[in-house]
């Protein structure tokens, strides 16, 4: 499974890159940015030294030790004796196994974890992204509205300058149009703040031209997310797996050579050895390690119980989303149209003399609230497209 996964995200990956979208490069400068990312992305060089030296001929290094031993400050009558041994720890039974066994746990867990971080990467640029898309299409109606607004000031400008139109009519125009110009300002404001925002998550500006389309996702069992909580509990069965073979130390086979003369008179005689320790369990410190193991099994197995809960939750809320967000864009629409026309009739009525100037001041401040909803509703589409595919555990 873990295999089929990691194959899927390369292909995916790759496909991206070809055609790399500006959101697609974005969520990669924000990878290469991300430290947490980068902290795990480090950790494979633990995992791959734990690895060698579970396949290690010995589970320690060896040791030398050196004894002399001499009569001169007692009898002084020429007693002396020389020993080296070299001692070489050997592996208990099956604990090579078992840390070969954790170690490819880890590396399973930590190649899931690095996926899931970097789902949960392109979930904070989606997201200020498009953010940033909703400030712009604001913006784009805001500066419409302006337009409009000065166009029709300086329409009615002209007409009480003729007597057409009162003075009242005239400021009233006016104020609308300052009214659209203040909204205008906040809005690039706000287009501004999130720019800076996505700036600081990726390092670049976003760039417009960014549309997901839904994608088929990998089988639920093998979300990035999932994945790395079921790893966790082969991670957990591992670590209990080594409580229970690594119960004592390290046994050690040892070989020493003594030189050793009696007296002055006496020749030095060479003698050679083998030493073998074998260190016995301790129960209560055995009893406490299966414990702990025991404990991050149960949590690693809550911990699984709750992702692919919520994982599930969160598919079910993006589809709902977008099927809302669908529903809301065809409306937002059809409002537009309604409210185009009935701008249009209000302006020639006015024009005719039939209806006063507010009337169609309202009915163009109704019509660019329905502009606004509309372009915003626009966005929204593609942003639900975009937290589906995230839910389903994608990358853009």
């Amino acid at each position: 499974m873990l295999i089929r996964f990691i194959l899927a995200a390369v292909l995916a990956g790759g496909i991206a890159t070809a055609h790399a979208s500006p959101l697609r490069e974005a969520f990669e400068a924000a990878a290469a940015l991300n430290p947490e990312l980068r902290t795990l992305e480090a950790q494979r060089a633990a995992i791959d030294a734990r690895l060698r030296g579970a396949n290690a001929l010995t589970p320690g290094a060896p040791n030398v030790g050196l004894g002399y031993t001499t009569d001169r400050f007692t009898q002084n009558r020429g007693f002396r004796e020389a020993e080296l041994e070299v001692g070489v720890p050997v592996w208990l039974p099956g604990q090579s196994r078992a840390q070969r066994g954790l170690a490819d746990a880890e590396g399973q867990r930590l190649a899931a974890q690095i996926a899931a971080r970097r789902l949960a990467i392109a979930a904070e640029v989606r997201d200020a992204y498009w953010t940033w898309a909703a400030e712009e299409a604001a913006l784009a109606a805001a500066r419409t509205r302006t337009a409009s607004t000065a166009a029709l000031t300086r329409d009615v400008t002209r007409q009480a300058r003729a007597g057409q139109v009162s003075r009242a009519e005239e400021l009233l125009a006016t104020a609308d149009a300052r009214e659209s110009e203040g909204a205008l300002r906040e809005a690039e404001a706000a287009v501004r703040e999130a720019r800076i925002a996505f700036r600081a998550l990726t390092g670049r500006d976003p760039a417009p031209g960014s549309q997901e389309v839904l994608r088929d996702g990998p089988a639920p069992a093998e979300h990035p997310r999932i994945v790395a909580a079921r790893l966790g509990l082969d991670v957990a069965r591992a670590g209990i797996r080594i409580a229970e073979v690594e119960d004592r130390e390290s046994p050690e086979i040892g070989a020493f050579m003594r030189q050793e003369r009696d007296d002055r008179d006496s020749g030095w005689d060479t003698r050679f050895g083998v030493r073998v320790r074998i260190p016995f369990a301790h129960p209560p410190r055995n009893a406490e390690r299966r414990a702990t193991a025991q404990g991050e099994l149960t949590t690693a197995t809550a911990e699984a119980g709750a992702v692919d809960r919520l994982v599930a939750a969160e598919r079910d809320r993006a589809r709902a989303a977008l099927a809302d967000a669908r529903a809301a864009a065809r409306l937002a629409d059809q409002r537009y149209a309604a409210l185009a026309e009935a701008a249009g009739l209000g302006e020639r009525a006015f024009r005719d003399g039939q209806t006063t100037l507010a009337e169609t001041l309202r009915l163009r401040t109704s019509l660019a609230g329905a502009d606004a909803d509309r372009r915003r509703m626009q966005v929204a589409v593609r942003q639900a497209i975009s937290r589906y595919n995230q839910a389903i555990g994608v990358e853009p």
